[in-house]
């Protein structure tokens, strides 16, 4: 009997096997150009001679445009323009946007695929406050995790993306991609 039960057990094992083989493949080889369309939380607190000491903690409309090059079902490489809104609260806003790049992996599901991204972001900010304004840039770590439902060459994607811009950003979206 545990004879019997090792075959079945090694038969199951082969069929999850092959099936996860062959789904690695589903995901579409190439190049490939997004949009996301979603909300940026962002915060900042500190202090400045001009300003005064502040603490800002909102979110806005967000948006982002990307593109990369998926090497096999499981990696890809992406970069995009990220604009994350021009969040305000009592006299002073802020007013961020970024260029970022990711190293993506990802296991497909069937048509799904759960992601996730680790890379940097290129970010500049303008902090106005009760007409004075002070600038900040920086390059710093941006993480992502999301689902993808593709379509051939087609998938939309919903996606959660922490990015340490100021003092720590968060973006939800949900977007599109086509695959070339």
């Amino acid at each position: 009997m545990e004879m019997m039960m090792n075959r079945i057990n090694a038969v199951w094992l082969c069929l999850l096997f092959f099936l996860v083989a062959g789904t690695a493949q589903a995901k579409d080889e190439g190049f490939y150009l997004g949009a996301s369309l979603g909300s940026a939380t962002i915060e900042q607190e500190g202090s400045d001679p001009d300003l005064g000491d502040f603490n800002f903690d909102e979110d806005d409309f967000a948006w982002k445009i990307f593109g990369g090059y998926q090497f096999n079902g499981l990696l890809a490489i992406e970069g995009g323009y990220v604009d994350l809104g021009s969040p305000s609260d009592s006299g002073s806003e802020v007013d961020p946007y970024g260029l970022d790049l990711f190293a993506v992996a990802g296991i497909p599901l069937g048509p799904m695929r759960v992601f996730g991204k680790l890379g940097g972001i290129y970010w500049d900010s303008d902090l106005t406050q009760d007409g004075d304004k002070i600038s900040d840039d920086g390059f710093d770590v941006a993480a992502g995790a999301g689902l993808e439902f593709e379509l051939g060459s087609f998938a939309l994607r919903g996606e959660v993306e922490y990015l340490d811009v100021l003092d720590g950003t968060w973006m939800y979206t949900i977007g599109a991609t086509v695959t070339f």
